[in-house]
């Protein structure tokens, strides 16, 4: 391991693990080792955190949940920040009309759910059954049942280029499974502000028991990372998978989900490289049968 790595708890007194074992913290439950990750808890700490390894030119990377990136089975020489664990906090607060709850990025959409439930916050209750942090959801505007993140968030604030900055909804330019943070190379979401309204716990509870009822009835309950592509213009993902003949197809323990085409679900011991080649199969199936080019939803890393 570099020294300037291990050096790091000079600087960063917070919780820190060496050679981890990544793929317990990936929804997927795939990668490899790497060799350090961190666990913030504030603000400060990422910045002292991201501020030590651009210093010193140590490879890092962010997750908030790991819930839709595809994690290579190779070690990472580098730093992980993971902030699922520890930035999670929460406050609500009474405003004009409704009640703004501002969210940490670690803290997960079940969560935030649940949280509104008991406050009989209504706005989010689709989201809560999207497995997932908050920062993870804003990138790629995270939606079910047409109730999209973006929709109910008033404000986010970033760190972009080691400054903080808050946007506002109208500058996040949330689109259909986009945001303008996606392709942002140096931002991290630090926490939003999502604006919801009073209504009956009967009411919420409803929602989110369709939501769930939902997910058990149409999606995999093994190990996956969500819908691994974006719909496309010419139709859904799953139902192009499924019209190009491809669900049920496996590569050593990774599967292409007979009850979604758009899940790839880690049947065992499932490899990158497994997954990797059901990846490329279908864009080729895809673009044979079609003649169109289908684009990731998903996030791929140290591949």
């Amino acid at each position: 391991m570099d020294n300037k790595l291990f050096n790091i708890t000079k600087v960063y007194k917070g919780e820190i693990a060496f050679n981890y074992d990544i793929k317990k913290l990936m929804s997927w439950k795939i990668g490899g080792l790497v060799e350090c990750i961190a666990f913030p808890k504030s603000e400060q700490e990422i910045i002292e955190l991201k501020e030590y390894v651009e210093k010193h030119e140590i490879p890092y990377y962010i997750i908030g949940k790991g819930s839709n990136i595809l994690f290579g089975n190779q070690i990472f020489q580098g730093l992980i920040i993971y902030l699922g664990k520890n930035y999670t906090s929460y406050n609500i607060e009474e405003v004009t009309g409704g009640f703004k709850i501002t969210c940490s990025s670690g803290l997960t959409l079940a969560k935030l759910g649940n949280i509104a439930k008991e406050e009989m916050l209504s706005g989010c209750e689709y989201l809560s059954y999207i497995p997932g942090s908050i920062g993870g959801a804003i990138l790629t505007n995270a939606e079910a049942h047409k109730q999209a993140i973006g929709n109910i968030t008033t404000k986010v604030k970033v760190l972009d280029n080691n400054r903080i900055v808050e946007y506002t909804k109208e500058m996040c330019d949330f689109k259909y499974r986009s945001s303008i943070f996606e392709n942002k190379s140096n931002i991290v979401i630090l926490s939003i502000e999502v604006y919801l309204i009073k209504t009956s716990k009967e009411e919420i509870s409803l929602k989110m028991k369709e939501a769930k009822d939902y997910r058990l009835s149409k999606q995999p309950n093994k190990p996956s990372a969500g819908s691994v592509f974006k719909n496309h213009s010419l139709g859904p993902a799953g139902k192009l998978i499924e019209d190009a003949g491809l669900k049920g197809l496996k590569v050593g323990d990774a599967k292409i989900s007979e009850l979604h085409g758009n899940f790839i679900t880690n049947e065992n011991m499932a490899t990158s490289e497994d997954v990797i080649y059901l990846i490329e199969t279908i864009r080729q199936k895809i673009k044979d049968k079609f003649d169109i080019d289908i684009e990731l939803e998903i996030k791929l890393f140290n591949l």
